[in-house]
């Protein structure tokens, strides 16, 4: 076997890990029994050390010395190059504050969950002190020289610049705000029925097959938090069903457009880097495109209304465009607002955790800054901290750095989007008419075959000529002025 067959091994080997810890991630916020914490924390521990030991392994170090990269053709490079970043960045981290990440995470999260319960950011206050402190460690140990934040930004774009990331926010936090003030307001309306929590799934499943979402190949279950994960073989996407219908209906749109991106993987490389999908900000992308592009559209309402119909939910489709698409002068969730807010909602947790992590913001000044923020953004300050601070799971994960992925991908899913009406013939009225296969083997052909063969930067650049969020503010003005 030849040097770059045995680092494909390797990188299979890894890879098998992780997704056997992401499954055990999955059956803790879907099928885990209330108290199933104590076990399940030792278990992903054990997982996440074991990988952590390949990946940084003196035999992994040894074989890609040994790889000439100047001989590599531009898929086993673009291989080459996956692995050994993941080698020089895991290698810097001792295993034992790997297993202490791990465990403390599967922990605060568990007590985020029992704040949120009992709106009190006090119960998890502790925690997530102790979390911010490892991952200050786990930065310092990468990169002693360098921002924190920075450092845990590449766990989730290792290729974006940060101050590239930071010029486009901060472009978007200018603004948005006028298209906010300009555009008209709405008080928040719900699509009244009458349908079980059963019936309510077999709605979204509905919705997501008719994204051409392969249920042979997956499935669809509900959280606290929606997520997507799994691979091209195993996709698991999960919802969550609330007063708001259309809510639910555009959750599922969200976790379906990363679900067609995991299946629409190259099966013949799983488990190596060909077979893996890019970071975030593309992956936020494919989510943001069904979600908005598709799932807020005039025509995917003209389409979709007739299966509510069939539900007993009887509203025309521009009503329920309407809904899909009104700007909420009170918008304090960030999965229940609109497309501008959204993003002041991003800019407000980018914000917070670069300082929180920096040391510039204490754990136990959270409430009260978020609130600031939320007045200052928004207008309007949360009477709750399950309303506040406690409304996403990600910071009670670990996850420093994740948010700013979700604008990046909404300014590329506009671009994306953009591109894709161009070049489909009559996208509109396929849409209208819930013809959606075009448009995902055109999505598979042109990002999800790719796998990571190249970095975001080169993705960008070749699909839509670069990250650009003036194109997303002008469809925004577009559509709501």
């Amino acid at each position: 076997m030849d040097q770059i067959s045995k680092l494909k091994e390797l990188s299979k080997e890894i890879t098998y890990l992780r997704e056997t810890q992401s499954l055990l991630g999955w059956d803790e916020e879907v099928m885990m029994p209330k108290d199933g914490g104590t076990a399940r924390k030792q278990q992903k521990k054990t997982l996440s050390s074991i990988a952590h030991d390949k990946i940084s392994s003196s035999e992994l170090k040894d074989l890609l010395e040994r790889i000439d990269e100047q001989n590599l053709t531009e898929e086993n490079l673009a291989v080459y190059r996956e692995i050994k970043k993941d080698h020089e960045r895991s290698s810097k981290v001792s295993r034992d504050l790997v297993e202490e990440i791990s465990e403390k995470s599967t922990e605060t999260v568990q007590a985020w969950k029992e704040a949120r319960e009992k709106d009190c950011f006090d119960v998890v206050k502790p925690h997530l002190s102790e979390l911010v402190e490892l991952k200050r460690k786990y930065a310092k140990q990468i990169d002693s020289e360098r921002e924190p934040y920075e450092v845990l930004f590449e766990d989730f774009e290792p290729f974006l610049n940060l101050e590239k990331v930071e010029k486009e926010l901060k472009y978007l936090k200018q603004e948005l705000p006028k298209v906010y003030q300009k555009c008209e307001k709405s008080e928040p309306s719900q699509v009244e029925h009458n349908l079980t929590e059963s019936e309510m799934k077999e709605l979204c499943r509905e919705l997501a097959s008719s994204f051409t979402f392969d249920f042979d190949r997956g499935r669809l279950d509900t959280s606290e938090a929606p997520f997507t994960t799994g691979n091209q073989f195993d996709t698991r996407i999960t919802t969550r069903f609330s007063e708001g219908l259309i809510e639910s209906l555009l959750i599922t749109a969200h976790e379906t457009g990363h679900g067609l991106y995991q299946q629409g993987l190259p099966q013949e490389h799983y488990g190596t880097p060909l077979g893996t999908s890019r970071e975030l900000s593309i992956h936020e992308s494919q989510s943001r495109l069904w979600e908005n592009h598709i799932g807020r559209s005039k025509q995917f309402w003209n389409f979709f209304s007739d299966k509510l119909s069939n539900k007993g939910v009887n509203r025309s489709p521009e009503e329920l465009y309407q809904i899909a698409n009104s700007v909420d002068d009170n918008n304090m969730v960030r999965v229940e607002a609109d497309e501008i807010s959204y993003n002041l909602h991003i800019v407000l947790r980018f914000e917070l955790e670069r300082k929180l992590v920096n040391g510039d913001l204490k754990v136990e000044e959270l409430p009260q800054k978020w609130n600031e923020k939320m007045e200052e953004y928004l207008g309007h300050t949360p009477e709750t901290d399950s309303e506040g601070c406690l409304q996403d799971i990600h910071w009670f994960y670990g996850e420093f750095g994740y948010f700013p992925t979700y604008s990046i991908g909404n300014i590329l899913a506009a671009q994306i989007y953009s591109r894709a009406d161009n070049e489909i013939s009559d996208l509109s009225q396929k849409i209208e008419n819930g013809q959606f296969k075009q448009l995902r083997e055109w999505l598979q052909e042109n990002i999800h075959s790719k796998g990571r063969l190249k970095d975001t930067n080169e993705m960008a650049e070749e699909l839509v000529d670069g990250i650009n969020a003036e194109v997303f503010v002008d469809y925004l003005k577009k559509k709501h002025l």
